[in-house]
């Protein structure tokens, strides 16, 4: 679920388990536009949505079983994505860059994080397009030369990074890498934030290397969800056992702790979001907080501005959501106090609008 912008309109995207993509009004909620995915459904071998972005106009979407669609928005008659790229199965998340659109990672079961140019992917289908055209219409035909070592070998074109696993532990055993969630750290997408299912907060520098700068254990169950902090030296997680807390990414260690949870927080995220084309800002608001959506049907809102985090807000919402999503430039419309005045005017108009109209009646003459 993402904010997107439609023919110059605020819509809600919004990706269901049936293989529906749809663009939403944030007003009354109306379908203003809708994608169908055939690689996402209730069938066995087909997988679920994973992530979805904006990049040149342009719908990209990604599915737990690697595929990779890229759809024009101006399109109105496509009744289903096409596919431009094969990522692999086992996906749990893919996320693109806020401000580099065209570069996004992925990450899942066994499944490292591998960042991708999506420029490159399009400009690699599109010369693979050409290239079957050529050989549709070659004379050879079947008879032409498909020697495997004349084949130019494109299987890495548009990978810009591969993370590697951390070294074995001390039985010389191989860590296991099950990735749920990551988030970009700064504008130029070389340092990446990655919680896994084994309770690892993992930093990556791609120009460092491809192993995490920093890998520690947050506790004893998975983590779940991840989103920026307050600023961009802290991210706050959550985890499969109602824990949400605070990491300063410097140190890999927790900051803070947030507490009233009595159901494992699905998703989470702090308001304002810092933003990452400007590392000197550290939020929008003297006051930020967190809000948190959670199995035990509730919203909730902190502050993070004291060392306690109070709860300030809390919402019984009848569903199990899984994700939030807060509009940051929506702005409520505060109600007019009326003065004594008005209030007495009021009165007065509504006293004569309840009176009623007599007719004239023609009095009668006496001959």
């Amino acid at each position: 679920m993402m904010w997107a912008t439609l023919n110059d309109t605020k819509v809600l995207i919004v990706a269901r388990q049936n293989g529906s993509i749809q663009f939403l009004s944030p007003e009354n909620g109306t379908v203003l536009k809708e994608f169908k995915n055939k690689h996402v459904g209730l069938e066995k071998e087909q997988g679920r949505f994973v992530g979805v972005s904006i990049h040149n106009n342009h719908l990209c979407v990604c599915t737990s079983t690697g595929d990779l669609s890229y759809t024009p928005l101006d399109v109105d008659d496509v009744n289903e994505t096409q596919s431009i790229a094969e990522l692999g199965p086992d996906l749990e998340i893919m996320r693109a860059h806020p401000v580099k659109t065209n570069i996004f990672g992925i990450g899942g079961k066994e499944r490292d994080l591998t960042l991708f140019d999506l420029d490159v992917l399009m400009k690699q289908k599109e010369e693979e397009t050409t290239t079957a055209a050529e050989t549709d219409m070659n004379p050879a035909g079947p008879h032409q030369n498909t020697s495997a070592h004349k084949k130019k070998n494109t299987k890495a074109k548009g990978m810009i990074f591969q993370a590697k696993n951390i070294q074995n532990d001390f039985l010389d055993l191989r860590q296991p890498v099950w990735i749920h969630d990551f988030q970009f750290v700064d504008k130029d997408a070389t340092k990446i934030a990655v919680v896994t299912h084994y309770h690892q907060f993992r930093l990556y520098d791609t120009k460092k290397g491809r192993r995490p700068c920093i890998n520690a254990e947050i506790g004893k169950n998975p983590l779940r969800a991840l989103c920026l902090g307050t600023d961009l030296n802290h991210v706050v997680y959550s985890d499969t056992a109602s824990t949400v807390g605070m990491i300063d990414i410097r140190t890999g260690k927790k900051a803070a702790l947030f507490k009233g949870f009595t159901g494992s927080v699905t998703d989470v995220i702090t308001v304002p979001q810092p933003t990452l084309d400007n590392d000197d800002k550290k939020g929008h608001s003297s006051e930020p907080v967190m809000v948190s959506v959670s199995l035990d049907r509730f919203l909730r809102e902190h502050e993070t501005t004291t060392v306690y985090r109070r709860m300030l807000n809390k919402a019984y919402l009848k569903q199990r959501l899984t994700c939030v999503l807060v509009d940051e430039e929506y702005e409520y419309p505060v109600p007019k106090v009326k003065t004594a005045e008005e209030e007495e005017l009021e009165e007065e108009e509504a006293m004569w609008e309840s009176m009623e109209v007599v007719k004239d009646r023609k009095r009668k003459h006496r001959s």
